[in-house]
């Protein structure tokens, strides 16, 4: 079982470092009790877990002023393919986004911010020490943490690995807001006036070859789209024909490669 110990000082990107995790397939949790840890893993193993990722920091480890970092923590059993990446950030940075973010520092006790980032650090700096992996997020952006993490641990890059969502629809009934493409195929000349294809749908052959040269010069585009979730919508003035054609065999291409396709003709009843 592959797992992942995110861990670093308050304000450095660990929920935003675990949203991603999650993101590239693992079960995720944030602030586990460091003391549960071993039984909580023991249970995702049991239950055919392949990836987990759990966020320890400083809330995990409690707040006593004298509590040191478990043991436990920094030797953990190697049969757990167990990495820690530890996500830090200059003192001038954290300062900023807490005062961005008005939120209170774990460690309000020692004081003004200032004292508290430092004593967190000192508390911290045992596991930091024995990450595999140290972050520093200071002039890092969202999408620039993002990569880091994906070249980390996304799976190896194949086409199953991305999960394509086509869509048809008409616009007469309403663009679908979940989509992160829309392509209007309304330029297209319409088989509804075409008496022969008229009762017919994308989902006729006829229908299917009478629009399909178009699709061969957008596939390429999609290829080489870096997501996870794609959500690629076709849309047709009634959402009978052009788009269903055009989302079908984009979704027939997309099978015949290995990718998770679903497709859906939202308004094909209507």
């Amino acid at each position: 079982m592959k797992t992942i110990i995110v861990s670093g000082v308050s304000g450095a990107g660990k929920t935003q470092a675990i949203d991603y995790l999650e993101d590239f397939g693992y079960f995720c949790i944030d602030n586990i009790p460091v003391r549960l840890l071993p039984q909580f893993l023991a249970l995702c193993r049991e239950a055919g877990q392949a990836k987990v990722a759990v966020v320890i920091d400083i809330r995990s480890l409690g707040f006593d002023k004298n509590e040191g970092v478990p043991e436990d923590l920094t030797k953990l059993d190697k049969t757990e393919e167990a990495e820690v990446i530890f996500l830090d950030a200059d003192d001038d940075t954290l300062i900023k986004r807490y005062q961005q973010s008005r939120r209170r520092h774990p460690l309000s006790w020692a004081g003004s911010l200032e004292n508290a980032i430092v004593a967190e650090k000192k508390r911290m700096k045992p596991i930091r020490e024995h990450a595999d992996h140290v972050i520093d997020t200071s002039d890092l952006l969202p999408a620039q943490l993002y990569e880091i993490l994906r070249e980390l641990y996304e799976p190896t890059e194949s086409p199953d690995e991305m999960q394509l969502n086509i869509l048809s629809f008409g616009f007469k009934n309403g663009i679908p807001k979940s989509a992160d493409f829309i392509f209007d195929t309304r330029f297209l000349p319409n088989p509804y006036y075409i008496e022969e294809l008229k009762k017919l749908s994308g989902e006729d052959k006829p229908v299917r070859d009478s629009v399909k040269g178009l699709l061969e010069t957008v596939i390429p585009s999609y290829i080489k789209i870096d997501k996870n979730h794609l959500t690629v919508a076709f849309g047709c003035t009634g959402g009978h024909h052009r788009s269903v054609t055009m989302a079908y065999l984009l979704a027939e291409i997309f099978r015949d490669a290995g990718y998770a396709v679903s497709l859906e003709h939202r308004d094909l009843k209507k």
